[in-house]
């Protein structure tokens, strides 16, 4: 019966759709006009650097930091923090087991022109199994940011439950 099962198994597609159950999107403001514009210009977001620093401090963490070069037509797409993009994943660790940190310079030693931080990211990813396939389903994706400051809390959960990507907009 188990040989069976495993051949009708091994010819079923399974169409998740999870690729974003964990994923973070950054989307920059693009609101640079009126008398207080928060927003970035396409130039200003070419280049993009992402540091990622493991949060257990007992693994004495080593931070990882990708260049990321946007071509104007990507300005209005999110740079997105996932599992294995855009760091490859170490061992077991998701990406909440990480701090990130983003910043604009025109290169990588060069004071930056804007930083954002994510403190940290709180994940609730559950299995969903439907016949042959298991599937993630993200039920809780919380971001947590300092801006002006303040620690910010941000649900990035999606209320559809579909594993969408929600973008946490970037503003100056």
């Amino acid at each position: 019966m188990a040989t069976a099962l495993a051949g009708c198994c091994g010819s079923t597609a399974c169409e998740c759709d999870d690729q974003f159950a964990d994923a973070v999107g950054l989307q920059f403001s693009a609101d640079t006009t009126g008398p207080n514009p928060t927003g970035f210009r396409a130039r200003e977001v070419a280049t993009v650097y992402l540091v990622r620093v493991p949060r257990d401090t007992a693994q004495r963490p080593r931070a990882d930091t990708v260049q990321l070069l946007r071509p104007v037509a990507q300005f209005s797409q999110p740079v997105v923090i996932n599992n294995t993009t855009p760091f490859t994943q170490a061992g077991n660790r998701k990406l909440d087991a990480y701090s990130y940190q983003l910043y604009l310079a025109t290169a990588p030693r060069v004071k930056p022109s804007f930083s954002f931080v994510v403190d940290s990211v709180r994940l609730s990813t559950d299995f969903r199994a439907e016949g042959c396939c298991t599937c993630f389903e993200n039920s809780s994706k919380l971001v947590f940011t300092t801006r002006n400051g303040q620690v910010i809390r941000d649900d990035l959960t999606d209320p559809d439950g579909n594993n969408g990507l929600k973008t946490l907009l970037i503003q100056r």
